[in-house]
């Protein structure tokens, strides 16, 4: 009962959202979060986690950052149901495109990275609305019904989608065997089985199956960001592809983790109220 209670209140939003269109389900998500945030209790998490990557914080640029952190996360949700309708040109300019397509030409398969900043689902919009195909891993939630609706929306621009687990990782290896089988996840967040690396100096859990398959497979890593320029307009930007010889010196599954987990970190740094800092990524 609890499940469908939930599942009724997002697909009352859902359907809302898409009523009011992309700029209006954008504000008004930010509007609700924004409340929700300021009576958080998850603040402790926020703040806690915002001084481990800035000692120096201020109290005032802290207040600042957390209030903008929750209205961010509020749009990001309030544009969910309008996904579909944020096009290139019109709501999104991108950087270094050549990034993106020159590897897409080169190699039989690529795998792309991103983190829980800007929003994430866009970095795949150029490689949908060019008509490549790209499979995302995915942490599925609980309910099932709400993964459903989830699963709806994601479909609906144009990805294919994995489900983290045992059953995921035999999709992506048949993936990764055919030609086109293109592969994106986010690496950002604490994996309880995962490795050991440093994020900010810090040791944390991270996935590492995008090293693992680069490895295996010899596919190109490339990293990809999409930051909220203004309201509902946004910038991708597509980094140098990590080629497999670059991969190779690096090293290990470890060492590849830590050198990816640097663009990540990087990212934060220029827009620390875009990441969403209350997951507990440093938790043992």
């Amino acid at each position: 009962m609890k499940n469908f209670l939930e599942y009724l209140v997002l697909s009352f939003f859902y359907f809302l959202f898409k009523i009011l269109g992309l700029r209006v389900s954008s504000f008004l998500g930010g509007v609700i979060l924004y409340s929700y945030g300021i009576f958080s209790k998850r603040n402790k998490t926020v703040k806690e986690n915002l001084y481990r990557v800035f000692p120096n914080l201020g109290k005032s640029e802290t207040t600042r950052i957390v209030k903008k952190m929750w209205f961010h996360f509020g749009r990001v949700i309030g544009e969910y149901p309008n996904l579909g309708k944020i096009k290139i040109f019109k709501n999104l300019s991108i950087e270094n495109e050549k990034n993106l397509i020159e590897p897409l030409n080169k190699y039989s398969n690529c795998l792309f990275f991103s983190a829980h900043i800007g929003n994430w689902e866009l970095t795949s919009h150029l490689l949908t609305q060019k008509g490549y195909k790209i499979n995302f891993i995915y942490r599925a939630p609980n309910n099932k019904l709400a993964d459903k609706l989830l699963r709806k929306i994601r479909i609906g621009y144009g990805v294919g989608l994995i489900k983290k687990g045992n059953e995921g990782a035999k999709q992506c290896l048949k993936i990764l065997k055919m030609k086109g089988g293109h592969i994106g996840m986010l690496i950002d967040q604490k994996m309880n089985d995962g490795i050991e690396t440093k994020f900010f100096e810090k040791t944390v859990k991270s996935p590492s199956a995008i090293a693992k398959f680069a490895l295996k497979f010899k596919c190109p890593i490339i990293p990809a960001v999409c930051f909220r320029e203004k309201a509902t307009n946004f910038r991708i930007s597509y980094f140098k592809p990590i080629d497999p010889e670059k991969l190779k010196s690096i090293g290990s599954e470890r060492e590849i983790m830590n050198y990816l987990n640097g663009y990540v970190e990087k990212w934060i740094r220029q827009y620390p109220e875009q990441w969403i800092w209350f997951h507990n990524r440093w938790s043992n």
